[in-house]
């Protein structure tokens, strides 16, 4: 399946819209005023789906994905010089 990423221009956080193959709203994706990126994963009929927080105060960016508030997993960088 393919889909479309579109980010709201008018929009002072973080705020985007993902569309299938037709054109219809899959996902609507909402960032929230936090330190760090936090954006909040909605269904096309805005029920919470998930969440990506990203850790504060790491040497490289670590992300938190949260499944209602169950933490699911955390992604992390890794440091490579070539």
């Amino acid at each position: 399946m393919r889909m479309l990423f579109k980010q709201r221009i008018l929009s002072f956080l973080d705020s985007y819209d993902i569309y299938d193959e037709n054109g219809e709203v899959l996902f609507i994706v909402e960032g929230r005023w936090s330190w760090t990126h936090h954006l909040e994963i909605y269904d096309a009929t805005h029920h919470y789906l998930a969440s990506i927080k990203q850790k504060a105060f790491t040497l490289l960016p670590k992300f938190e994905i949260f499944i209602g508030n169950e933490h699911m997993c955390t992604i992390e960088s890794e440091f490579y010089l070539f």
